[in-house]
């Protein structure tokens, strides 16, 4: 089950900060600072950008997340299946979430092909030129 924070409230941005100032991330406190605005900038330019639903831009970078685990899981022969179009607020209120600045974005099946259902069959795809611009 992959969750995605609802908002980026200033707490967290400041408790991600401190984490940072805490580990030494960055060895000049002027670079630190520029970080620190950068970031936060960032952050009121997406929420702006999406009319303010901050949901949708996290929900993007939960994805990146979800693609570094199918492949993480390949690489161990796992197969996995994410799955979207579920009842979003039943999944949440079974794990707790309801109240929480969570919400549930992807459920992913992984596990081990049973090789006698396996379909060989041939995947059809359009060919790249028509679905690749190059420019």
């Amino acid at each position: 089950m992959f969750t995605t924070r609802k908002t980026i409230p200033g707490e967290h941005l400041e408790e991600i900060f401190a984490k940072e100032r805490a580990d030494g991330r960055f060895a000049d406190p002027e670079i630190q600072s520029g970080w620190e605005a950068g970031a936060a900038g960032f952050v009121k330019i997406q929420s702006e950008n999406y009319g303010g639903d901050v949901l949708h831009w996290l929900e993007k970078n939960t994805y990146l997340v979800v693609g570094a685990t199918m492949m993480a899981a390949a690489s161990l022969g796992v197969d996995a299946t994410p799955f979207e179009g579920f009842d979003r607020a039943a999944i949440d209120e079974a794990f707790g979430l309801t109240d929480t600045d969570f919400t549930t974005t992807l459920i992913m099946a992984l596990g081990y092909p049973d090789e006698t259902r396996v379909s060989h069959q041939p995947v059809s795809r359009f060919e790249a030129e028509k679905i690749f611009t190059h420019m």
